[in-house]
């Protein structure tokens, strides 16, 4: 599998515009995903949206079919 030019981003919790969905230890999980452009570190990054999200360095965008997909990063990275 190639990587592609972009890596997964979640919402920063102080700007979550969508609904956060709790797991069994009552940590946040994400339920849309947004696209990062490549190189990233982890930590605060723009997404390609336009939106402030958390970057996941070696999440791979075409990887990350467990969430549903922010429609903009969608139109834009695939």
């Amino acid at each position: 599998m190639t990587a592609s030019g972009y890596v997964t981003g979640a919402h920063v919790a102080s700007v979550e515009r969508h609904r956060l969905v709790l797991d069994r230890d009552g940590e946040g999980v994400v339920s849309v995903a947004h696209a990062v452009s490549r190189p990233v570190v982890d930590g605060l990054a723009a997404s390609v949206c336009g939106t402030l999200v958390t970057a996941i360095a070696d999440m791979d965008w075409r990887g990350a079919r467990a969430v549903s997909r922010c429609q903009e990063c969608q139109r834009i990275a695939d």
